[in-house]
């Protein structure tokens, strides 16, 4: 009972009352007890300094010949998990409703300053800061976006999913997203690899990054995937600027960044953090042609599991 400030001495004895901080909840467990039934749900406990702490409880009777003569309690601190939990659903809306309205009334106003003024110079300045306010506006919804994903996957398993199906449905959706960009890409094997539901979600960011980060007119993303002894490598190639070497774990969020180093956003974070999920590997090679980045992916093919 260390974790609620009592000493041994000051609660052998004592009833559970003593640490419970809901009457109704303890008397629950109570009568369960005194019918020798198990109980086991949430419980509050109250620490000797009145601080309330969260937790999941479990008890049980033990009973001797027919009788009740003690009973048996675990409880787990989940107090910092249901804090976080509260910050995480503030942080939601912050990113959904607080930031994004803030940012849309900047929009406005430097679209009334720009109506309003007829120096070139001064409007392309605007425009600048125009399409840095929608940056943020997409960032700030992606990060919305893949958290949700990741909170609806939390208990899904993995399990077999056709990747052939997973890269045709995602470069249909980035075609039709990035009009100006060009995709190239072939049939894809008609296999099984191991992945869940998120797994297109990481291809996604792949691709978005690949047009997102790209410094031509015209970007322009090949897509292939070829089998490889049990496993599957999937590469998203671009004719951006590339990454150099030095930054290639920073990119990912595996490295902390610094003032003179920074990541390309969450997206490669995310898509990462999936992959690995799946025992997968995400890398970036350089093009063979020395322009833009292949980014590649390894996925262990269904059979080589059940094998």
């Amino acid at each position: 009972m260390e974790f609620l400030g009592y000493d041994y001495d000051d609660i052998v004895g004592e009833s559970v009352g003593l640490i419970a901080a809901d009457e109704e909840i303890y008397y629950e467990i109570v009568e369960q007890m005194i019918a020798g039934e198990t109980w086991s749900g949430e419980f509050m406990a109250r620490r000797k300094d009145q601080q309330v702490v969260y937790g999941q409880g479990f008890a049980s009777p033990m009973v001797v010949d027919g009788d009740v003569e003690g009973f048996l309690a675990f409880f787990v601190d989940t107090t910092k998990q249901r804090r976080y939990e509260n910050a995480s659903e503030v942080l939601n809306r912050l990113l959904r409703h607080d930031l994004r309205n803030e940012l849309n009334v900047v929009y406005g106003y430097t679209q009334q300053v720009a109506s309003r003024i007829d120096d070139e110079q001064a409007l392309e300045e605007l425009d600048l800061v125009q399409e840095k306010v929608l940056e943020i506006v997409h960032k700030s919804e992606r990060a919305r976006d893949l958290r949700e994903h990741l909170e609806r996957s939390h208990d899904v398993s993995n399990h077999p999913v056709r990747l052939d199906v997973v890269l045709n449905n995602k470069i249909v959706d980035a075609m039709i997203e990035f009009p100006d960009a060009e995709f190239e890409f072939g049939s894809f094997p008609e296999v099984e690899v191991i992945g869940d539901d998120l797994l297109g979600e990481a291809i996604e960011c792949l691709l978005e990054n690949a047009v997102m980060h790209n410094d031509k007119e015209t970007p322009r993303v090949e897509v292939s995937a070829d089998r490889d002894g049990g496993f599957v490598i999937v590469r998203v190639a671009d004719n951006g600027p590339g990454v150099p070497e030095e930054h290639r774990d920073l990119i990912f969020g595996r490295e902390e960044y610094d003032q003179l180093h920074h990541g390309t956003g969450i997206s490669l974070f995310f898509a990462d953090n999936v992959i690995s999920s799946y025992n997968g590997t995400i890398w970036v090679e350089d093009r063979e042609d020395g322009e833009g980045a292949v980014f590649c992916v390894r996925l262990q093919e269904q059979s080589t599991v059940d094998d």
